[in-house]
């Protein structure tokens, strides 16, 4: 009888200790001093492609100043509108900026000048750096006033060492060239091979099989998903 597995879904760590750090050591460094109250300049841009991690370092830092005692929050403006609720927080994480309507724009530029004249902390995040957002002139401005960081991806061999690990916490064992395969034949991005071999330990679970490069080309194979 076949074995259903139940999709459980892991909790994304959000912590600095499980980002991928690659060649992004400077961001990593500057936003966890902001995140623990110790940098001198309040505002900080970070840009880069989708599935960098740039989400990832926003959620960290809201979650380690509210490990030192700080208010934070962590802003979606994809999923919800900048309003008047965001004011007040020690660290305000402001993610996709490039989704940000014309009302919401002037919002930001407000939520800027308003943390910087109380000496609280803005990290923002966008696809593009600031003078090639799609956002008013004056925003663009302000994006620019701080510290500014392009996010880049990890080497593929850094990418393989995550999937391992991410394969590690839902309690499997995946082997080394079954996660250089990967790498090497599906898409780059991290949110999207995370969740890969999240699928994969679940059809690994079902049929009692471990992850084996064979098993993996045949449940990929069977999706319509094999290279």
């Amino acid at each position: 009888m076949k074995q259903i597995a139940l999709d459980l879904q892991l909790p994304e760590p959000f912590g600095f200790d499980d980002f991928l750090i690659g060649p992004n050591l400077e961001a990593f460094m500057a936003l966890r001093e902001m995140a623990a109250g110790t940098a001198h300049e309040p505002l900080m841009y970070l840009w880069g492609e989708s599935g960098v991690g740039k989400t990832h370092l926003l959620r960290a830092a809201a979650a380690m100043a509210i490990e030192h005692g700080y208010s934070a929050s962590y802003w979606d403006a994809a999923a919800e509108g900048l309003n008047e609720s965001a004011h007040g927080f020690d660290l305000l994480a402001v993610d996709g900026v490039d989704a940000l309507g014309s009302d919401e724009q002037i919002a930001l530029f407000g939520l800027i000048n308003a943390q910087r004249e109380r000496g609280a902390a803005i990290v923002i995040a966008g696809h593009q750096p600031p003078a090639r957002t799609l956002v008013r002139e004056d925003l663009q401005t302000r994006l620019g006033y701080g510290l500014v960081y392009q996010i880049l991806p990890p080497a593929d061999e850094d990418k393989a060492a995550l999937l391992k690990y991410r394969a590690a916490m839902r309690g499997c064992e995946i082997a080394e060239d079954v996660c250089n395969w990967l790498v090497m034949r599906s898409s780059r991005d991290l949110g999207s091979l995370t969740r890969l071999v999240d699928r994969l330990d679940r059809a690994a679970l079902a049929a009692k099989r471990p992850l084996t490069l064979p098993f993996v080309r045949d449940v990929l194979r069977s999706e319509g998903d094999e290279a």
